[in-house]
């Protein structure tokens, strides 16, 4: 009975032993499945459009802290794509932040910005794999002449936001429309980039007369490059984001 006893023991420790190997190999081959790429996330391209949009995916708000004011306005994609080791298929959401400074006394756009998220995420396990954030470039991208405005593929049903906040007497709303054109290159058969133009109307009223003191005009456009078919530069990357005043 004894000798039983050992035996099982023994067996009992050389099982665990073999699990614990088994999960010590099997981990660096589940870590290989995503690799990691020079800007952290896994390599990936071969995007396209995920067939279902957010039906409102865009957010935005204003605060105020002394004579700053301070506007967001967020918005997020969904793509499709493709690692390249593996060719494993995974959702790329890609969000882009505008961020506009205002002086609400004197009334001037002190400065604007841009920043991405991507989030990269394997739909069959149901895992977010990695994010990245980065600040696009504000220089001029090539979209070609062959742009058209294509509403029913931007699937955007809200394209619209405002926001009010006042100082005393003084109040400033900022309002916001989004408009989505999609650009084919000539050049580069089967290449699409989609520019994304974002309004703002920046209004200043006097609540003692309540009489509109200003209205300015400004805009951000986004180049998005969802396919280039040449692997040039990552698929479903915002290549640039333009500020500039619209004048009246």
């Amino acid at each position: 009975m004894e000798t039983q006893d050992k035996r099982l023991e023994y067996s009992g420790i050389v099982l665990s032993t073999v699990m614990v190997m088994a999960f010590v190999l099997v981990q660096p081959i589940m870590h290989a499945a995503y690799a990691v790429g020079v800007e952290g996330l896994p390599d990936y391209d071969t995007c396209d459009h995920h067939v279902t949009q957010a039906e409102d995916p865009i957010s935005m708000n204003t605060v105020r802290s002394g004579n700053i004011v301070k506007t967001i306005h967020a918005e997020k994609e969904i793509f499709t794509c493709e690692l390249e080791q593996g060719g494993l298929d995974v959702i790329a959401d890609v969000t882009t932040y505008i961020e506009v400074y205002e002086n609400i006394v004197t009334r001037e756009v002190l400065s604007s910005s841009a920043v991405v998220t991507t989030c990269l995420k394997d739909e069959n396990t149901t895992t977010v794999i990695d994010c990245e954030s980065y600040v696009p470039p504000t220089s001029p991208v090539f979209v070609g002449s062959n742009c058209g405005e294509a509403q029913e593929l931007s699937n955007i049903t809200h394209p619209q936001e405002m926001n009010t906040v006042n100082k005393g007497i003084t109040v400033t709303t900022v309002e916001t429309q989004k408009e989505v054109f999609y650009c084919t290159l000539t050049a580069n058969p089967g290449a699409v980039k989609k520019v994304d133009v974002v309004t703002f109307t920046i209004i200043f009223e006097n609540l003692a007369t309540q009489t509109v003191d200003e209205v300015q005009f400004h805009s951000m456009r986004c180049v998005i490059l969802i396919t280039d078919q040449l692997d040039e530069l990552r698929d479903a990357t915002v290549e640039t984001c333009q500020f500039s005043t619209i004048q009246n």
